[in-house]
């Protein structure tokens, strides 16, 4: 199969394609024939050598893909609700840039009816990382306030509608104000521009009280100023470093008001508890999902001869929403 390649122990590789031997599904997998795949940041920094997958994962990059079940792994022959020919999208710890890969069954999303293969690769890694920070870790009740930060990121866009699906009320923050204003139609009920004020102004419009639960998508200086924007008793998941790793906080705001802060990653996690992340969150969705109602935002579609030109989109432009790679077996 054709494959991006892996990057070296302790080593970079560029974006290309390689000849690689074909995955085989083990025990509880499916062997998926990928017709289309999306890129995350943490491809980039994986094929840096600076990200690399969890002991037992593919090498090959790629989190997220949709496609047809090939093959059934052992143990998945009876009592199983897939089926050699199911459409359907696939959240990986790996192995997702490549026109085959094996699945944990539990990591699979049936197709929504009258979905693309392309919509379907763009959605795995946004829903379920909005999913498990809206709600496994921030766990968010209907009626809250919430704040994200970083919020036009292809991540944000969907952590903006699953929260106004869940009821509540959503506070969008980054750096555009233009590409924020794309945000309204998703959900977003006010637009804010990231910077040393986010705190007061978020507490203007909320009647002095401030959000309940901030979704931290950038890091860095926004980490102190989201902390800034919290209600008393308030929340914080911090998701991503887009703005850096390391940032000066004051801690005395911390304990005076009695924040919450959690730390939360998606890749590393056992696949028992992704699988249950994925139970959870298509019981709630699939309606929505149906219905069109919950839908990932994609920016561009690729061609996989042209993945390197996808990755460099990625690195250098501005993306909003996802870039989706399409397999020359969708056409």
């Amino acid at each position: 199969m054709r494959a991006v390649a892996p990057a070296p122990p302790g080593g970079e590789a560029s974006p290309r394609l390689v000849e690689l031997p074909d995955p085989i599904a083990g025990p509880g997998e499916v062997l998926l024939a990928v017709r289309a795949t999306a890129l995350n940041r943490a491809d980039l920094l994986q094929l840096r050598g600076r990200y690399p997958p969890p002991a037992g994962e593919s090498d090959v990059p790629g989190l997220e893909a949709a496609g047809v079940i090939a093959a059934l792994g052992p143990g998945l022959v009876e009592g199983s609700p897939w089926r050699v020919g199911d459409a359907v999208a696939a959240l990986l710890a790996g192995g997702g840039h490549a026109e085959k890969v094996a699945v944990p069954a539990g990591q699979l999303l049936p197709l929504p009816r009258g979905w693309s293969f392309e919509e379907g690769a763009a959605l795995p890694e946004v829903a379920l990382t909005a999913w498990t920070n809206l709600v496994a870790e921030g766990n968010l009740a209907a009626g809250e306030t919430v704040l994200v930060t970083g919020a036009t990121s292809s991540v944000g866009t969907f952590v903006v509608q699953l929260a106004r699906a869940l009821g509540a009320r959503v506070l969008a923050a980054g750096r555009d104000p233009e590409r924020l204003e794309r945000l309204r139609p998703l959900g977003a009920d006010a637009i804010f521009r990231l910077g040393p004020d986010l705190g007061s102004r978020v507490r203007a419009a909320t009647d002095d009280r401030g959000a309940d639960l901030a979704i931290d998508l950038v890091g860095g200086e926004q980490f102190d100023r989201a902390l800034d924007a919290l209600a008393p008793h308030g929340r914080l998941v911090l998701v991503g470093l887009m703005a850096g790793r390391s940032t000066e906080v004051d801690l005395g705001r911390i304990l005076r008001q009695g924040l919450h802060i959690t730390g939360s990653t998606l890749r590393p996690r056992p696949r028992a508890e992704k699988a249950a992340l994925v139970a959870a969150f298509h019981a709630f969705a699939a309606p929505l999902l149906a219905e069109r109602k919950l839908l990932p935002v994609i920016d561009r579609i690729f061609d996989f001869a042209a993945i390197a030109d996808a990755y460099g989109f990625l690195e250098h432009e501005r993306p909003l929403g996802k870039v989706v790679v399409r397999m020359p077996s969708a056409r």
